[in-house]
């Protein structure tokens, strides 16, 4: 049954509610002092249907149908009793006037309710344009991104192909000596292995793999790394300090977090050509651990800070600018961040922020602790 059906179905069920009120007012002899007055009180369930589903119109139909079936009555009934019949159509006034009004209500309220529905329908559609506009926007950074590591990309790989190109030429000559033959050749193959190394890391930029978990000591990690680099260090006169504060176990790729801290450490070497001190710190803050890597070299221009771990952003000549891409890559792959903070004094800080709730689908049942 639609909408029509359902309200003109309501209209004569109340009708016929007030007939039979009616009826029972007739039928009933006016010595039962009491049911008369309970009788007279069941009009208002009628009218004030009529007026809730029907509106102020609804309700004042409803007290002129009571009203025009009800003052018989009265009039044959308790005419003589003019006390009383004054009381009954006083009763009948206020039919017309609390109908009425109860309809106003419900008209406001359905108004109400009409204004909310189309504010939730303007406000769905609102949020469906707004998703499809976050979309264009995701789908245009995406795109330059893209760009950006296509140019990026070009840029890297332009220099060591010219110079293989310019080395290729050269070798094609007859009567070059066979040292100048030589050192041509070695060069055309450090290119060709910075060429390979270079689309190792974009590989690894572009297809990171997943970590693969194992409970994990901090402090030994930290340990395993100043080893790493101890000779690298000492040829530059820096020293590694490990400060490995007791902290739990965490569950992570070790080697992906070790491939992360090493580059950090020998970012920091190269950043500190007249010597200085490395800071290897790990610390427990609330639910994630702290590792940290602290130099005393110049520290990071602030124009740089928000740039530092873009691709192909680099401020030494020789660098590729996908270390810490990489690295910020691998940290957020297991729900951490990478970020860094110059010192008060001189040097900067990078720390990785790793959470020790992480779940280790990856991992067997019986985990393993890295000691």
């Amino acid at each position: 049954m639609n909408a029509s059906g359902q309200r003109r179905l309501r209209a004569v069920v109340l009708i016929c509610a007030i007939v039979v009120v009616s009826l029972l007012h007739y039928l009933t002899p006016t010595s039962h002092v009491i049911l008369h007055p309970l009788l007279q009180r069941a009009y208002y369930i009628p009218i004030l249907l009529m007026a809730l589903w029907f509106g102020w119109r609804g309700g004042l139909l409803g007290a002129a149908i009571a009203g025009l079936f009800y003052l018989p009555h009265i009039v044959m009934a308790w005419g003589s009793n003019e006390e009383y019949s004054i009381a009954q159509y006083v009763e009948i006034g206020m039919f017309f006037v609390i109908a009425p009004l109860i309809g106003v209500l419900a008209d406001m309220e359905r108004r109400q309710k009409q204004k909310i529905q189309e504010t939730a329908v303007k406000l769905s559609e609102t949020y469906a344009q707004l998703q499809a506009s976050v979309e264009q926007v995701r789908h245009a950074d995406r795109l330059s991104a893209l760009g950006e590591l296509s140019a990026g990309l070009a840029h890297e790989i332009r220099n060591p192909l010219g110079a293989l190109e310019g080395a290729v030429q050269i070798l094609q000559r007859p009567e070059l000596p066979s040292e100048t033959r030589q050192e041509f050749a070695e060069m055309a193959g450090k290119e060709v292995g910075r060429l390979k190394s270079l689309l190792t890391q974009f590989l690894d930029f572009a297809r990171p793999q997943p970590p693969q978990r194992i409970l994990t000591n901090p402090a030994i990690l930290l340990n395993s790394i100043a080893s790493l680099a101890a000779e690298t260090a000492k040829l530059a006169l820096v020293e590694i300090v490990v400060e490995g504060l007791e902290t739990k176990p965490i569950a992570i790729d070790s080697e992906q977090i070790r491939q992360v801290l090493l580059n950090l450490v020998l970012n920091a070497v190269q950043a500190m050509p007249d010597g200085g001190q490395i800071l290897l710190r790990s610390r427990q803050a609330n639910d994630s651990i702290l590792l940290e890597v602290m130099d005393q070299g110049p520290g990071i221009a602030p124009e740089n800070i928000e740039r530092i771990f873009d691709p192909f952003f680099t401020t030494r000549p020789t660098g590729t600018g996908l270390g810490l891409s990489i690295a910020h890559q691998i940290v957020h792959a297991h729900g951490g961040a990478l970020s860094v903070c110059n010192n008060p004094d001189r040097g900067a800080t990078f720390t990785i922020t790793l959470p020790l709730g992480v779940a280790t689908p990856d991992a067997s049942p019986n985990v393993k602790v890295l000691e």
